[in-house]
């Protein structure tokens, strides 16, 4: 990436691995609507690229319609978590972290889940114990 300084005024956010002071050829043309490789990733025409400071996804129209209601979901139970966690709830004590952690050290299949269901609200409420 190049002119960092006129990108951080642009409303259009830029990620790079580094910065160079070079600008691309204009010896070739080059092609459109071919497939790439990018970070070791795929991407093929039509594709859509969506990026920000914690990486970037790449995937179909198709793959995105599939997974929107789960990214919406992950979305509702982190912004509960959150709220727990600014009102001093530990991100433990809002999971089957003990149950999770002691099935896996007994060797059992376990998977780690978060109890939304009891994260309702936590106006007004001190502290929780959810074990």
């Amino acid at each position: 990436m190049r002119d960092v300084s006129v990108l951080k005024k642009s409303p259009l956010l830029c990620y790079a691995t580094s910065i160079t002071p070079y600008s691309g050829t204009v010896q070739c043309a080059g092609e459109t609507q071919v497939p790439i490789v990018c970070g070791g990733v795929k991407v093929m025409p039509g594709d859509i690229v969506v990026g920000d400071s914690d990486g970037v996804v790449v995937g179909s129209p198709s793959s995105f319609e599939k997974i929107i209601d789960i990214a919406e979901n992950i979305v509702s139970l982190e912004k509960t978590l959150m709220s727990g966690m600014e009102q001093g709830i530990g991100l433990h004590s809002m999971s089957n972290y003990n149950e999770h952690l002691k099935a896996r050290q007994e060797g059992q299949t376990s998977g780690l889940e978060f109890r939304k269901k009891r994260l309702v609200s936590f106006k007004g409420i001190k502290k929780m114990n959810f074990d």
